[in-house]
């Protein structure tokens, strides 16, 4: 892949495989429009190179592959973090005639993406101006995910979800037997999370979604989605401090799109602050918080990684 001859008149095939579903789309390469979004359980990866090859067999014009999973990336390989999974570029270019596959953390394509959506369109928690080209993208889904993006052009995923940060203090009040199997961060923001929350409180248990359409009526949901969201709060927080993201703190995800309309800004922000020196405090306050209302960020974040990929070879 040498010259642009590689990327004119070519497709990509846009494939995100997260914790629980699996996303394919594809795109003319230089386009910021995706076609033919589809989604499948995750279950249907026992058949993953059939479904990769029927993708392909399709349209003879798809000569370059980008994958967004989740999981870290070493040596151009993945190993998901929830499941029995790994995928490797090399594999993939032996099985398959394409010019092109890279592979992408799912949280570093969301970052490749940012730049795309309008911030008019975001839902913000906190607006102001901020102060560097540092940004934060991070969602509960499944797991805890996040990326650093700087300057649009560098992103640098993490695995901050399995981390400890912060929390012995968020569960100074509950029993050591009841919070036992909190030992991680995304053990408490995640979707996975908000059920074993929901647990503690009700002794019953409820899936995310029926946790969130039951808030009107369930007292122990209203208290889970309280506690999440303060906890939510306060671990941003401490990853402010830690990525200083002047540029924004912007949360993706179907969990929090679904959660936005019981966020009260002024407790959400209160608990950002709180515990911070006045000097940590006034940083805090000008760094933008937000809530992307896009859907498919993956898939939208890895078109925009090839296309820049496309523009050098110009």
């Amino acid at each position: 892949m040498n010259s642009q001859d590689s990327f004119s008149d070519k497709k990509v095939l846009l494939i995100d495989i997260g914790g629980t579903n699996i996303r394919t789309a594809t795109a003319e390469i230089g386009s910021n429009e995706i076609n033919n979004a589809s989604k499948q359980n995750l279950d249907c990866l026992d058949s993953f190179d059939q479904i990769i090859q029927n993708l392909l067999s399709k349209d003879q014009n798809i000569k370059h592959i980008v994958f967004s999973v989740a999981g870290p990336k070493l040596h151009q390989s993945i190993t998901m973090t929830n499941r029995n999974f790994e995928i490797n570029e090399k594999t993939i270019l032996k099985k398959f005639s394409l010019d092109s596959c890279h592979i992408l953390n799912d949280w570093e394509s969301i970052g490749h993406g940012l730049s795309l959506f309008d911030t008019k369109e975001m839902s913000f928690i906190n607006k102001c101006d901020g102060f560097n080209q540092t940004s934060l993208v991070i969602g509960p889904g499944t797991g805890l995910g996040a990326a650093q993006v700087i300057k649009d052009n560098i992103v640098l995923p993490t695995e901050i979800g399995n981390s400890s940060l912060t929390l012995p203090k968020l569960f100074e009040d509950f029993e050591p037997r009841a919070i036992e199997n909190f030992n991680i961060i995304e053990s408490i923001i995640s979707g996975r999370g908000l059920k074993q929350i929901y647990k503690i409180f009700s002794n019953e248990e409820k899936s995310s979604e029926e946790i969130v359409s039951s808030f009107s009526n369930d007292e122990f949901s209203q208290k889970t989605i309280n506690f999440f969201l303060n906890s939510f709060s306060q671990i941003l927080s401490e990853l402010a401090l830690a990525y200083m993201p002047g540029n924004g703190v912007f949360i993706a995800g179907g969990l929090m799109r679904s959660m936005h309309q019981f966020i009260d800004n002024d407790i959400f922000m209160k608990n950002f602050l709180m515990n911070r020196k006045s000097m940590h405090a006034k940083i805090l306050s000008q760094m933008p918080i937000a809530i992307i209302n896009q859907e498919m960020t993956c898939l939208h974040g890895s078109l925009n990684f090839i296309n820049k990929i496309s523009e050098k070879h110009k």
